[in-house]
């Protein structure tokens, strides 16, 4: 063999087996395949982590999310006819529908997160003149709280704002995709997800008040520290969960506070001091719930200021407080989610470790030093391998820039 004929094999080998297939790529050639010509617009939606404020949302409190570089991607075109044709490329599944203007959504089936979104944009008054082709998929591991489905409902609402020139702003596609979980997915969910997803900076945070739905960017360039992602591989479904049942628990905290003070629409409004007054009023599971609530609003906040001031020490004992709290007050955590946060303690170079997402499963967020890095990786995989025979999928999650069109 020739010298041009190794390095050839050379460069095929370290393209198929070691750089990652562009996955854009392979949805693009799918939609080509599948509808015989290539789409008109292709779309990147992230997942997001969120740092501090889990739970807060739905009760107007802050947060601190930002997309991650894990994501969902979409081939979209327009049809010559009327039909929807959506393929789903991860779950090998498919959908098609005559009428763009005529949906109906089936229960419990992955159509809803889209066609949902759909029927929310129909009902403020718009009108498609042609049908769509869609395929989409990612990398963003489901059921391990990085939001796919708010990436696929954000992403897809912001696809067809560009494709029929809408001329939706971000914040409207960001309640169209809640209203999507809320109304055809089943799940009374806040509107961080999709937020994080659409309005993100790459190396930044939001600090999002989701009671006005405002933000702040706080810059995070992590220069010796970075966030690691462990998935428990304990799979969720928020609706078959009690997601909505701490919803509710929250809302007879606010029913009684509002009694007693008057003018407190959501657990935002509340203070310390009310909360202690009455609780002789309220059971006890409501009162940790609330008193949860009330304790991560004042950690999102000392979180930004040291996030603002580059205290990695600091925002760690928070991630920790909230692990704490999402564990024994909200109870959302499970056997498998602590075990991981409370060994992540037993590794050097490990400053904060919590539980992230919905709950009931998913991934641990770990707040680590980069130099601990490789470290880390082996002692958390052999420890989880060790107690529960499963074999944890880890991640590095940078912080990416939201949804956006891709060449």
């Amino acid at each position: 063999m020739n010298a041009i004929a190794f390095l050839a094999k050379f460069v095929f080998y370290i393209i198929s087996n070691i750089i990652p297939l562009d996955i854009s790529g392979k949805i693009e050639d799918s939609y080509l395949s599948l509808f015989g010509k290539k789409s008109e617009i292709k779309i990147k939606a992230p997942g997001r982590i969120n740092i501090l404020g889990e739970h807060a949302d739905y009760n107007n409190g802050f947060v601190m999310p930002s997309a991650i570089d894990k994501a969902i991607y979409f081939s979209i075109g327009k049809r010559e006819d009327s039909k929807l044709c959506i393929s789903a490329i991860d779950l090998e599944s498919y959908f098609e529908a005559d009428n763009i203007n005529n949906l109906i959504n089936k229960p419990n089936d992955w159509s809803n997160h889209l066609v949902g979104v759909i029927l929310e944009i129909k009902q403020q008054g718009f009108y498609f003149d042609k049908g769509i082709n869609v395929c989409f998929g990612g990398d963003i591991p489901n059921g391990a709280g990085l939001s796919s489905s708010a990436a696929v409902e954000a992403g897809f609402g912001f696809g067809l704002n560009e494709i029929f020139g809408l001329n939706l702003g971000l914040l409207q596609l960001a309640k169209i995709a809640q209203a999507t979980e809320h109304n055809y997915v089943g799940v009374k969910c806040g509107i961080m997800d999709m937020y994080a997803s659409l309005f993100s900076r790459k190396n930044h945070v939001i600090r999002l008040d989701c009671q006005k739905l405002e933000h702040d960017y706080i810059p995070a360039e992590f220069k010796d520290h970075t966030f690691i992602l462990v998935n428990s591989a304990v799979k969720h479904n928020l609706a078959d969960t009690e997601y909505n049942v701490r919803r509710n628990q929250c809302q007879k905290g606010v029913e009684a506070l509002s009694k007693e003070f008057g003018n407190i629409n959501t657990l935002r409004d509340a203070n310390f001091q009310q909360l202690e007054q009455i609780k002789a009023d309220i059971d006890p599971i409501t009162y940790n719930r609330c008193k949860y609530i009330l304790d991560e609003k004042e950690r999102v906040m000392l979180a930004s200021e040291a996030l603002k001031q580059h205290d990695f020490e600091k925002l760690g004992e928070i991630m920790n407080q909230t692990h704490k709290g999402l564990s024994k007050m909200y109870e959302v955590s499970c056997v498998e989610l602590d075990f991981l946060a409370t060994e992540a303690h037993k590794i050097g170079g490990v400053l904060g470790s919590r539980m992230m997402g919905g709950g009931f499963g998913g991934c641990t967020l770990n707040l680590i030093k980069k130099e601990a890095e490789a470290d880390f990786r082996e002692k958390i995989k052999l420890a989880y391998l060790h107690k529960f025979g499963i074999n944890p999928e880890i991640y590095t999650a940078n912080l990416s820039e939201g949804v956006h069109k891709i060449a």
